[in-house]
């Protein structure tokens, strides 16, 4: 495999690992906005039931608010890991293409 995979295999990693953390964190605002917590905290809902205090909020539900009121950190998560798959596909189909494990000489006549 090419070097120019790996790096860019490693920089949507990177640009992954930095957006959610960055989403996790903007969206633990959550915590200080009880009203929102109706309205927002749909995971923490559905299988806990109704939060008492600020623990009952389940991680989930950080992404959940980012996504409602700051989705930029969101948006770049969903991006890099689209541009990693897209990569890992590539790959894919060029390591099967050089094994003569999919033949391309064949066409359909």
């Amino acid at each position: 495999m090419k070097l120019h995979y790996f790096i860019q295999l490693g920089t949507s990693l990177l640009f992954f690992s930095f957006s959610t953390f960055a989403a996790w964190y903007e969206g633990s605002a959550l915590l200080d906005n009880e009203y929102e917590w109706k309205y927002t905290a749909k995971f923490t809902y559905w299988l806990k039931g109704e939060p008492t205090n600020y623990k009952d909020i389940m991680q989930i539900d950080y992404f959940v608010y980012a996504a409602k009121f700051r989705p930029l950190f969101i948006w770049l998560m969903i991006i890099s890991i689209v541009y990693f798959l897209i990569i890992i596909s590539i790959i894919i189909k060029k390591y099967l293409k050089d094994n003569k494990i999919i033949d391309t000489t064949k066409r359909i006549s």
